[in-house]
Formats: C-alpha cells, structure tokens, sequence
C-alpha cells in the first residue's frame, strides 16, 4: 500500500499532462486502419459484379454473323426428260450468307441460382477468411501493447528507486556534515544514481520506439510519452471456444454444398429460345439462286443423360473436401483445448506467486529501512544499503510484472477463446 501512494503522487503529475491510451481503443484504431479492412470492400465488388455477370445469362444475346464460301460441288436436281431440261436453276458453288441471331435461355436447370449461391458462400468465406486475419493482427497487437506496459512499469520502478536513493542522499550528506559518514559513501549512491538514470533512458528510447511502431500500426500520431493504460481483463473460465476460424469452416462447408447443388444442376434439361433473320445465296430455298431474305424462330430441348458418371465423381471429390473442412476443425478445436488448459495453469501459477508478493516486499521494505537508518548513523557501507535497496526493487518490481503477467495471460486465454479485450 505505501509503494501504491508512492507511485500515485509521483505519476501523478506526469500523467496529468501526458496523453493516455487503452488496450481496446489500440485494437480499434489497427482493426479501423489496417490495410486488410479493405479488402473486404473489394471481395463484395467482386462478388457483385460476378452476379450481375451470371444475371446476363437469362438476357437474350445477339449475334451478327457473315460468311462467304466457295465449295466444289452444289445440290443438283436431275430429271431424265427433256421436258425439265432448261427448267431447273443451276446453283452456284459461290454462296452468301449475312445473318443476326437471337438466343434466349429459357429455363438453365436452375444453373443461374445456384451460381449465384456458390459466389454468394464464396464471398462470405473469403470475408471470414480477413476476419481471422485480422484477429491474428490484434493478437499480434496485445503482445505488443503488454510490452510497452512491461517496460513502462520498469521506468516506474527506476523511478521510484531514484526517489528513494535522493531521500538517502540527503540523510548522507548531513551525515558527512556530523562526521557521521564519509563522503566516498556518497559517491557510491552517486554513482548508483546516474547508473538508474542511464538504463531509464535506455527504457524509455526502447519505449519510444516501439510506440512509433504503434503510431503506424494504428495510423495515429502518438505522443512518445503516451501512457498505456493497464487492462484489466475478467477471466471467464466457462465460455465457449468462438474462434473466427470456427465461422470460416462453416462457411467453408457451405461453399462446397453450394458447389455440389451447382454441379447437380448442370445435370438437368435446359429449354432454350432462338431466332434468325438474314439474306443470302441462297436462302432457305436451296433450289434458288437469287439472294433472298429469311427467318427462323424456334426453341431447343439439350440434356445429357449419360456422362460417364462424371458429375458423380465431382460430387464425391467435393465430399472428401467437406471431409477434410471437418478434420481440419477437429485438429483445431484440439490444438485450442490444450492451449487454453495449458494457459489455464499458468494463470493459476501466477495467482499462486502473487499471493506470495505482498509479504516478500514488506519484509524488504523493512530491512531496507533498517539499513537506510544505519547507513545515515556510519554503522554500514553505501554498498550494503544498496544491495537491500535492489532487493527491495527487485521484488517490487517483480510484484509489479507478476500482475502485469497475470491481465496478460486473461488477454490471452480470453483470446484463444475468441474473445478480444474491449
């Protein structure tokens, strides 16, 4: 409780100046500002205009068709009487033909629908797919996030070790005044002093640097000597695995049933409509030989009742991929079972070590003022009061790093129960 008000009063003017800034407000800036965000904008264009593409096949199409040919031999009509003989045409071997055509599906076997449907599963697992992507960034991203904390803790404690060696300066040096203590006593914490001054440096630049590659994660500009905020997550031991990579197996089967309706459906009868309008030599009329116009209207009737059993063997291959979908989820949730077991016991040892911390510290904390008085009355060296003093901060700080530790390991059991920190 006293090192608490300590570290209140000392942070307290610091933090009432400085920007501050909390683990989920991080998740949602990188989640709002990832590069990856956008691709799902780009998978739904896609996927429309893939729809649009498999509506036209119910359009009617035109075409415009010419040929022009030249053949050895012609339909030829011969009648052996004289009476017929200057009457028939002589056909020529060059022929003309100009012609637009008009198709129109009337019925596809339900093709177009269950097009739509595949394209429809398939973008939904692709979406899912950034989603998983994007809580792996955010997983990234609170191990990241804990070690700025971790080494803004161990600033703090400096800092409070600094305070503490000041407080033992100044007893000193009215000791040396008294002829109590030495002056070389004095140098020691001197030294000691801009030794903790160098390494909350080197902490602070390490610090720094990893804030600036917070900044570009998050698309923000943080101050450098933003305050992240300390989480404090609840642990819901009862919960049920809601991984994102749970949705995107389901969404993977669905595609794949999707696909075996399409390939089913390339098995029905199709009823198309067609018609033609041209001018040619010759035309419909084989025994003429003048260019003439035409038309045709009709409708066609294709199926195909025998194909070697070849959408079968499709089918069946799509199975053993919706077999494989279900092993891979059966691996995972496995993979994810023993993990959160695993991390359920390291949160124990923790809850376990820091029931002891308390009363380490306060036994420090008293042998070290104990030997702070002693050192201010000549009995011990600046070195002996020191060693006790890192002791003390020792435990301190490991006090301080075991709660750290223990939100950490919430974060992230929560985390591989799919469940991120807000």
């Amino acid at each position: 409780m006293k090192f608490q008000l300590l570290i209140f009063f000392a942070v307290l003017p610091f933090a009432l100046f400085t920007q501050s800034i909390s683990l989920d407000s991080c998740l949602n800036l990188a989640e709002k500002t990832y590069p990856l965000r956008s691709k799902e904008d780009l998978l739904r264009q896609s996927a429309e205009l893939n729809n649009q593409i498999t509506k036209s096949s119910y359009y009617p199409s035109l075409k415009l068709n010419a040929q022009a040919t030249w053949q050895t031999d012609v339909t030829m009509l011969v009648i052996d009487n004289l009476m017929f003989d200057n009457m028939l045409p002589e056909i020529s071997k060059d022929q003309y033909n100009v012609y637009a055509e008009l198709n129109q599906t009337i019925w596809d076997g339900g093709m177009s629908k269950n097009k739509r449907e595949l394209e429809n599963a398939g973008l939904k697992t692709q979406i899912q797919q950034v989603s998983v992507d994007i809580f792996n960034y955010k997983t990234q991203l609170v191990d990241l996030y804990f070690a700025v904390l971790n080494i803004q803790k161990q600033i703090e404690i400096l800092q409070m070790k600094t305070w503490q060696i000041d407080n033992v300066i100044g007893n000193l040096r009215s000791a040396i005044e008294n002829n109590i203590a030495i002056e070389s006593q004095l140098d020691i914490l001197l030294a000691e002093k801009m030794m903790l001054s160098q390494k909350i440096t080197e902490l602070r630049y390490e610090s720094k640097a990893l804030i600036k590659l917070f900044s570009k994660y998050c698309n923000s500009n943080f101050d450098e000597n933003i305050v992240f905020l300390t989480p404090t997550p609840e642990l819901n031991i009862e919960g049920i695995i809601n991984r994102p990579e749970l949705t995107l197996f389901d969404y993977n089967s669905r595609q794949i049933l999707a696909g075996k309706e399409l390939l089913k459906s390339g098995r029905n009868p199709k009823i198309l409509g067609f018609a033609r309008a041209g001018y040619g030599r010759p035309g419909l009329n084989m025994m003429s030989n003048e260019f003439e116009p035409y038309a045709i209207i009709g409708a066609k009737f294709v199926w195909t009742p025998w194909e070697w059993n070849k959408t079968k063997k499709e089918i069946q291959i799509l199975e053993i991929k919706s077999d494989i979908v279900r092993n891979q989820q059966d691996v995972f949730l496995l993979h994810q079972n023993a993990k959160i077991e695993a991390q359920k016991q390291r949160i124990s040892k923790i809850e376990v070590i820091m029931k002891q911390d308390e009363n380490i510290l306060e036994l420090r904390e008293s042998i070290t003022s104990s030997y702070r008085a002693q050192l201010t009355n000549g009995v011990i060296k600046s070195s002996d009061y020191l060693n006790v003093l890192n002791d003390e901060n020792t435990q301190r700080l490991n006090m301080e790093l075991h709660q750290l530790m223990l939100f950490q390991e919430i974060v992230k059991y929560n985390l591989l129960k799919g469940e991120i920190y807000e």
